[in-house]
This record gives structure tokens, C-alpha cells and sequence, in this order.
């Protein structure tokens, strides 16, 4: 966790650099799949899953309308197996996430978003046989991803909407010790942003 502090306040003091800083708030529902991939055969399978992200974004805006976008969000994400309504097994995540993101302008008004950045998980519990157990021993806390999307910008006053859709591939395993198989995380976001 104090990396993460650490990261954060190093992004608001390097503020000066940029011309122009916006403060923000952000909320986006996220559809999510935890990509399985059998290390013998190489075999795919997948989980659907959701989640929803919140929190504060900074938008660091550079010049001929570029800007740099970071941040610090709450992510939930949730991996339920149902059967009439029935939760049978779930996988639960809590993660603190830091994206870094570069828009750049394609057209007037739309914008190409490309970059990556880290989520920390934690607290993780799965669901099975009637009991929650917690995951955080067996689960890689850090998860640094990549990511890339399109977005719009519209000003009302003095203020600025985002709307955007965001996808997210996380680069390690979520679990530390599966030895058959290796799973990996990849959301899709729809970025729903008020910047002050």
C-alpha cells in the first residue's frame, strides 16, 4: 500500500509540468472474463464476470489537445456461477487501481486512449460449498495491466463530461500457485467521467 501512496503523491507534485490539471470523479461499470488457459494443452476456456469502477481521475492536459490521464479508483469485481438464481461458486476482488493513460486526439472530439497501469488487490474471497473463504495468500496482489479505448469530451459551462470505452488486459496470473493452468483478467470499461 505505500507504494501506491508513493506513486500517487509523485504524479500530483510533477502537477507543474503540465499546463492545465483537472480534478475528477469517475464512475464506470465494467464487464469482465478471467481468461483460463490450460498450460498443458494450451486450451482456452473463460468466466464472464462484472464489476464497476470508482473514484477520482486527474486529467494533466498537454499541448494541441493531448493530455495524460491518472488517477486512484476503487475496483470491484465479481465472478458469480448461478443456477436458477442459486450463487453455486463466486470469486470476489477488491482492488485499489492507478491507470496511466495518454489520450491522444484523432478527430475533433474523439480520442484515441492508450496505456496501462496497476491494480492492488486487497482483499479477494471465493465462494464455494456454502462458505466464503478469503484468497488473499493464494492470490498476486499486484497486477499491473494494459490498456487502450476511445473516448469523447463535452464541455457544459465550465465543466467537462467523458464518455468512453476502455479495455484492460492484466499481464500475471491472479493466482500464485496454479501449476495447470494460468489465468488472467481482461475488462472492458465504459469510462463515465465529470471532471470539476
Amino acid at each position: 500500500m505505500k507504494k501506491i501512496y508513493f506513486i500517487f503523491a509523485l504524479l500530483a507534485t510533477t502537477s507543474s509540468f503540465a499546463q492545465d490539471l483537472t480534478l475528477g470523479i469517475e464512475l464506470s461499470p465494467s464487464y469482465q472474463l478471467q481468461s483460463i488457459r490450460n498450460k498443458a494443452t494450451g486450451l482456452f476456456s473463460s468466466i464472464s464476470g462484472y464489476g464497476f469502477n470508482l473514484g477520482a481521475p486527474i486529467k494533466f492536459n498537454l499541448n494541441d489537445n493531448k493530455s495524460f490521464s491518472t488517477g486512484l479508483l476503487y475496483e470491484f469485481s465479481a465472478f458469480d456461477n448461478r443456477v436458477n438464481t442459486f450463487l453455486i461458486s463466486s470469486l470476489r476482488l477488491n482492488s485499489l487501481r492507478i491507470p496511466f493513460t495518454y489520450n491522444y486526439p484523432i478527430v475533433e472530439g474523439l480520442y484515441l486512449n492508450a496505456g496501462g497501469g496497476i491494480n492492488y488487490v486487497f482483499n479477494s474471497k471465493e465462494y464455494g460449498g456454502g462458505i466464503w473463504l478469503k484468497t488473499n495468500t493464494i492470490t498476486n496482489r499486484f497486477q499491473p495491466y494494459i490498456a487502450a479505448g476511445l473516448s469523447t469530451l463535452m464541455d457544459r459551462n465550465t465543466n467537462t463530461y467523458e464518455l468512453g470505452v476502455n479495455a484492460r488486459y492484466h499481464l500475471i496470473d491472479i493466482w500464485k500457485y496454479a501449476a495447470q493452468t494460468s489465468t488472467n483478467i481482461i475488462a472492458i470499461d465504459l469510462n463515465l467521467k465529470y471532471y470539476f
